[in-house]
């Protein structure tokens, strides 16, 4: 976070494809060094694959939060004896209050999203981050207990972020989850070769506001989607009134 005047957030949402760029070559070091040159506080990278066929005998998971150098919280959604798969919530400051939210509908593929409260040392806030189904029932269902979940932050400020696989702009979590979140990246972010749909989302609840948002299209070679990068401000306010 900065500091002084107009402190800002910078919040990242990418799903890194198994860590398989366009060449089809694992190289989850071009997925650090990519994080490394964006400097978000807040990350969630979806589609982490540590499964033998795929990874070998690394833990791509313990290897991007050791790389990164950040504090992480897993969702380990599909899991097998030699490795998982899943997606990672990433913070510059330590999480508390650490819990997995199931999104699992009955026949689909296992879904969870992570939620935690950020402990930055100005400023605690709530943030979630998911990886919705393929279908549209299906991301209605997961949509509805994610709202469930933020019924519960009371009035902390709050972030949600990930994967929604919706492809519409004005998506039905826009509908479902605003107010009292507020839109702060709705960008075509797949496929990343030529972006036409957004599927990778970032929503932000006051006194954190949207500031600016744009996608990576240097990156385009790193993954089937692009990074999405948002600027949150926090007004001085809200680190008058934090505990």
């Amino acid at each position: 976070m900065s500091t002084g005047p107009g402190r800002m957030l910078r919040v990242l949402t990418w799903n890194v494809h198994g860590c398989v760029g366009r060449s089809g070559g694992f190289d989850p070091a071009a997925i650090v060094a990519r994080f490394e040159a964006l400097d978000p506080d807040i990350a969630a990278l979806q589609e982490v694959d540590a499964r033998p066929a795929l990874a070998g005998a690394m833990d791509t998971f313990a290897y991007l939060a050791e790389a990164t150098g950040r504090h992480a919280l897993a969702a380990r959604t599909l899991r097998s004896p030699g490795g998982d798969y899943g997606h990672l919530l990433l913070s510059r400051w330590p999480l508390s209050e650490c819990r997995e939210l199931d999104l699992s509908v009955p026949e689909r593929e296992p879904r969870a999203a992570v939620a935690a409260t950020v402990n930055a040392p100005e400023l605690e806030f709530r943030v979630l981050a998911a990886h919705l189904g393929l279908r549209g029932r299906e991301r209605a269902t997961q949509v509805d207990r994610i709202r469930g979940a933020l019924a519960t932050w009371g009035d902390a400020p709050g972030i949600v972020l990930g994967d929604f696989n919706e492809w519409p702009r004005r998506s039905l979590a826009d509908r479902r989850l605003c107010p009292p979140l507020r839109a702060a990246a709705t960008l075509p972010s797949f496929p990343s070769r030529r972006p036409l749909f957004p599927l990778d989302r970032i929503w932000c609840r006051a006194p954190l506001a949207p500031m600016s948002a744009r996608t990576v299209a240097e990156a385009r070679h790193e993954s089937d989607h692009l990074p999405v990068l948002a600027e949150l401000s926090v007004p001085d306010r809200a680190f008058a009134d934090s505990p």
